[in-house]
């Protein structure tokens, strides 16, 4: 991705409210097309540090707004629903024309768009304009000299970043939207959703193994519903830190605007080495220490001095998933009334 950091000034920021730590602000756009099949459909979301604000899709045609205090520019979603209509017919017909371009005629193909900036702690911003064809890195702006420039070396995606290239107006003006605009709407959708981004969730740490091959094991330290998304996890070997490099780490979004992060590796040792999963967390009171020993039925774990007992940890996932349901339900209910009032209102 190509993206330009740029500085801004803090003091520009509404008073009163204080930013700290990264936050990004993101619209994502995506249509897949079966050239075979001649079907095509689009999806938009517009999210704020991971949690979606906005929805749209082809398939219903209408906005739906994912948190109770997001508020559109628009007058009323309808009004919103046709302005993202026009959008989806413009990427589509983009998707097309570079299908035309390449001579495809048949097979499955997908043009996704990625748009909008990261206000990092320090002040810098990155902003991005960003476009991949079958999951491959395609042409992005280089926001500092408002030129689309080809992330893959091939003859075809050179000329089409060209293409792009002759509307210079309208990279300019793409280029002072992402660099002017995207700050302003961080702080005041924070603003907005104080309730939501200033909360602090306390996370479920679970260390367990299963076996990858004969005396190979899979070790993982998870932490799940924690909120902010920043944690410390890691691993230590005997009390020295494990290398980054010989770990997989994984962060992912859950429904309930929570997060997991797992940091796994590869144990092959002797039973006489000790490892430890070590945790810190905003939201928690302790650091959470445990320890994990090679054993000859393929390892156990150590006692839990600062972590969860088996029964909380089974208490607190089934009330996890009671939540996740609750929410996805109440969605997809609230969803269906909003569109049946959209159309009678109308």
């Amino acid at each position: 991705m190509k993206a330009c950091v740029v500085h801004i000034l803090l003091l520009l920021l509404p008073s009163g409210f204080a930013i700290s730590g990264d936050h990004s602000h993101y619209f994502f756009k995506s249509v897949t097309t079966d050239l075979t099949l001649n079907t095509t459909s689009y999806t938009m979301r517009r999210t704020l540090d991971d949690v979606t604000l906005m929805w749209y899709d082809s398939d219903d045609e209408v906005v739906e707004r994912r948190v109770p205090w997001f508020k559109t520019p628009y007058a009323n979603l309808r009004k919103a629903s046709e302005e993202f209509h026009s959008k989806q017919i413009n990427t589509e017909n983009v998707l097309h024309d570079i299908l035309d371009f390449m001579n495809q005629t048949e097979g499955y193909h997908i043009l996704q768009k990625l748009a909008g900036c990261t206000l990092h702690d320090n002040g810098t911003v990155e902003a991005a304009l960003s476009f991949y064809y079958n999951g491959n890195p395609f042409v992005s702006l280089n926001v500092e000299t408002a030129r689309i420039t080809a992330d893959t070396p091939d003859n075809d995606t050179e000329e089409i970043a060209q293409i792009f290239n002759f509307n210079e107006p309208l990279l300019e003006e793409t280029r002072n939207i992402l660099v002017n605009t995207c700050v302003p709407h961080i702080t005041k959708l924070l603003s907005l959703g104080n309730c939501t981004f200033s909360r602090k969730e306390v996370p479920v740490v679970k260390v367990n193994q299963f076996p990858i091959d004969n005396g190979t094991l899979r070790v993982r330290c998870r932490a799940y519903g924690h909120y902010p998304k920043d944690i410390y996890i890691m691993w230590y070997k005997n009390g020295e830190q494990i290398s980054e490099e010989m770990m997989e780490r994984t962060t992912l979004p859950l429904l309930d605007l929570t997060y997991l992060t797992s940091l796994s590796f590869n144990v092959t040792s002797m039973a006489d080495d000790v490892y430890t999963c070590k945790v810190n967390h905003s939201s928690m009171l302790q650091d959470f220490s445990q320890d994990w020993r090679m054993s000859g039925d393929f390892g156990n774990l150590s006692s839990t001095p600062s972590g969860l007992s088996d029964g909380a940890v089974i208490a607190i996932c089934l009330a996890v998933a009671l939540v996740i349901v609750t929410v996805v339900l109440g969605s997809v209910y609230f969803a269906s009334s909003r569109r049946e009032r959209l159309i009678e209102s109308d």
